[in-house]
């Protein structure tokens, strides 16, 4: 998913298009209507116009193919017992090839595939090999927070690390910071600037503060909520204090060893 400049057409949400991308012309479906993008950076390529009834038809057409080299694409690396994971095939709406994605933890030559694939198919069959988080884009699905996988919906290429998860305090388990495709999830490098930021302005996990209640032990964070929670001297419960409350106020105490 990505934006494009309408070029004076007003457009409705499941419209079909015809647009201009860095892959020729292509044809793709309006998720979002018309709507300013500006601050966004870079200039954004056109929608050419609206998709005809016969832009359809091709279209239809190219997906029998494209599942045609699927089909054929996935028999012969059974047959041939080849460790590679299939992943999508598309055909590009100028029809001059199929676009087989694949993935594979080594090294795979496939040029000959290529050809023979060419030949029963009738058109022009590149392979092209991804990575997992390419493969989860291309074959799309559902995270473990029930919205459409980051990778489908937010394509995104800054790089996923290590601290952005702990940043977040999040358990390193991973089965809590990974994806489908076994990497690093997308979502922590999307809300990894809320956490830093929330992290400069608060005090310390662990520190004595003065808040309006007295002094207090900072025990946890409460980003969503911009708080912390913390336990005030003598009291045998956590409380909840908002930053706004605490007035900026930064660590009385370093965290105890």
């Amino acid at each position: 998913m990505q934006p494009f400049d309408p070029d004076g057409l007003t457009l409705a949400w499941n419209e079909r298009v015809i647009c201009n991308t860095v892959r020729g012309r292509e044809y793709g479906r309006v998720v979002q209507p018309n709507h300013d993008v500006s601050g966004g950076g870079g200039q954004l390529r056109r929608v050419l116009r609206r998709a005809s009834a016969q832009d359809e038809a091709t279209r239809k057409k190219q997906r029998a193919t494209a599942d045609r080299a699927m089909k054929a694409f996935k028999r012969v690396v059974r047959e041939r017992g080849l460790t590679v994971k299939p992943y999508s095939a598309e055909t590009m709406f100028d029809g001059g090839r199929v676009v087989v994605l694949y993935g594979s933890e080594e090294r795979v030559d496939l040029h000959d595939l290529s050809q023979v694939l060419s030949s029963e198919v009738g058109t022009r069959v590149e392979l092209r090999s991804v990575g997992p988080r390419d493969g989860a884009r291309a074959l799309g699905g559902g995270g473990m927070c029930g919205e459409t996988l980051c990778s489908s919906r937010f394509p995104s290429y800054e790089k996923v690390t290590l601290r952005m998860a702990k940043d977040q305090d999040l358990p390193m388990n991973p089965g809590r910071i990974t994806g489908l495709c076994g990497r690093l999830r997308c979502c922590l490098a999307f809300e990894h600037p809320i956490y830093k930021a929330f992290r400069d302005r608060a005090p310390a996990v662990g520190t004595t503060i003065t808040t309006p209640r007295g002094r207090a032990l900072v025990r946890s964070y409460r980003v969503q909520q911009e708080s912390v929670m913390v336990r005030v001297d003598g009291a045998e419960v956590d409380e909840l204090v908002s930053l706004a409350e605490l007035g900026g106020a930064r660590n009385d105490e370093a965290p105890s060893k």
